[in-house]
């Protein structure tokens, strides 16, 4: 008796957010050992096809709408985007090792088990040690792209352009390895393409999205049974896609632009998605504590971003900060129109200049170096579907990127706030010495109310201590929110960068001049 298919859809209907329709009525099964190859033109709805059948959520959160009669999934899904969509911060054992820890269940990520996927899809066997994977080549992206998917133990795969960028000879290769792989481990596979050359090397059924009709319908075309028929199968694809195309009239819909309820619904969601973001990540913290190596892969690289690499300027800005900021009193107080002794100008200025603009000004140059760095690398990861990848692998973003980015995040700006107020505290003390040593013991004057201040001052270090911990939680948030959601484009993730700087030195200055009142209307 045959087996029923591993996924199977009828009623599938999809709308666009303006309510026009864009999928009506599709039906689709999917059989173990069947490639289906989906070809059409640009805007058609390939895509969006692939994304109602795996992640009909994540239209309904772009304002789709996505109802279906019927919608069976027999086993896990997932999805090989253009290009492979490599995660580029793990080496590629790693993203194989990822994949395998991930699967359902989860199996063994030691090197012998990488080592068996790597070789299964005809890679080096040195990758299975730490080879880089930024480095492969685009053929070499997508076969290691696939033994990713079904280490993590998905049989029901969707390929998009799966061969964009390779040569004929790759091409050829991929599809090979892809049919090899698909019928050893009893999977099926939906592929969008546009490459006629490759879909008849590969699929054994072929679909066409029919923008009248807006659903896929079936060419009749017969499959290549063996690779002296692919010339021919291609040729008659061509034939068949060519009379379609000849004869589309449907014009898709363009672009609608928003009303002003739709720009002010944007403009709140924006500015309170840091605290949707900071929700997200703590309930995601009991998962993440099952899977500390996960953690720790995305920790380790937020760190360094974040921490190793802006350290160095923040020393060195501290120091500068802290030697003009007293070279400023100095000449203004002791040698101005209000002449005064040295050592009585800054024993009166003690640690104040420190509390004062130590956490404000460390907050917004964290904001424009670490959190922008993190946010940008957040989006590239949307950018390049990475994310996409990652939840097809049945990974949660909050658990695996959200939750080690927000807190590394955090504990980098606490770790760069102290290494602040220490270079402030050093170029205090080394102006001093070369110019005012007349003002004696300059360390125990420019850490007097840091380390023991008097009663009238002890406020002002509580205020400093506090805003460190505001300014860490929201900066984190920020980032993470921002860098989080969907780009399309380098331009999208040029202008989140740019928004979380510019939001963040917003609400630094405003936090800043609220906590000063609240304090001297305290006094």
């Amino acid at each position: 008796m045959k087996a029923g298919p591993l996924l199977a859809v009828r009623g599938l209907c999809v709308d666009r957010p303006d309510g026009a329709p864009l999928l009506v009525d599709v039906a689709l099964e999917l059989r173990a050992g069947e490639v289906v190859a989906v070809f059409g033109a640009s805007g058609a709805g390939k895509s969006t096809l692939t994304t109602a059948l795996h992640e009909p959520d994540s239209l309904r959160a772009r304002g789709f709408a996505v109802r279906a009669g019927e919608r069976r999934v027999a086993t896990a899904v997932g999805i090989v985007p253009q290009r492979g969509a490599l995660f580029d911060h793990l080496s590629a054992a790693d993203n194989i090792a990822l994949a395998l820890r991930n699967a359902e269940p989860p199996v063994s990520a030691d090197a012998a088990a990488v080592a068996a996927w790597i070789a299964r899809v005809d890679l080096p066997v040195a990758w299975s040690e730490r080879g880089g994977a930024a480095q492969v080549s685009g053929g070499e992206a997508q076969r290691l792209a696939v033994a990713r998917t079904l280490a993590g133990g998905r049989k029901i795969l969707l390929l998009d352009e799966p061969s964009v960028g390779l040569d004929p000879h790759r091409v050829t290769l991929l599809a090979a390895t892809l049919r090899q792989q698909i019928a050893a481990g009893e999977a099926t596979a939906l592929v969008v393409t546009h490459d006629l050359g490759f879909a008849a090397a590969l699929a054994d059924r072929f679909l066409y999205m029919d923008p009248q009709l807006r659903r896929p319908v079936e060419l009749a075309v017969a499959p290549a049974r063996s690779p002296a028929e692919v010339p021919a199968v291609e040729q008659a694809l061509a034939a068949a896609v060519r009379e379609r195309l000849s004869r589309e009239t449907a014009v898709h819909g363009g672009h609608v632009r928003p009303g002003w309820g739709a720009r002010l619904r944007g403009l709140v969601s924006s500015w309170s998605a840091p605290f949707g973001a900071a929700t997200r990540v703590l309930l995601a913290i009991p998962a993440a504590l099952r899977r500390p190596r996960d953690f720790a892969e995305v920790a380790r690289v937020t760190l360094s971003q974040a921490l190793w690499r802006p350290a160095p300027f923040f020393a060195i800005v501290s120091l500068l900060v802290g030697c003009t900021l007293l070279y400023i009193f100095h000449r203004a107080l002791g040698g101005g129109g209000l002449p005064v002794r040295p050592d009585r100008v800054f024993s009166l200025i003690g640690s104040m200049h420190v509390l004062a603009l130590a956490p404000p000004l460390s907050a917004i140059l964290f904001a424009a170096t670490s959190a922008s760095a993190i946010t940008a690398w957040l989006g590239g990861m949307s950018l390049t579907r990475q994310t996409a990848a990652l939840r097809g692998l049945g990974i949660a973003e909050a658990r695996y990127l959200w939750l080690p980015a927000w807190l590394a995040l955090a504990l980098s700006y606490v770790v760069l706030a102290a290494l602040f107020t220490a270079g402030m505290v050093a170029g205090g003390v080394a102006y001093l010495q070369l110019y005012a040593p007349e003002a004696g013991d300059a360390l125990a004057l420019v850490t007097a109310d840091l380390f023991d201040p008097p009663a009238e001052r002890a406020v002002f270090r509580t205020r400093a201590a506090v805003l460190v911990v505001i300014y860490a939680v929201g900066i984190a948030s920020d980032a993470v929110a921002k860098g989080s959601q969907e780009k399309t484009s380098a331009e999208s993730v040029t202008a989140a960068m740019v928004r979380s700087v510019m939001a963040c030195t917003l609400w630094v200055v405003a936090i800043e001049l609220v906590s000063l009142v609240v304090v001297y209307g305290a006094r």
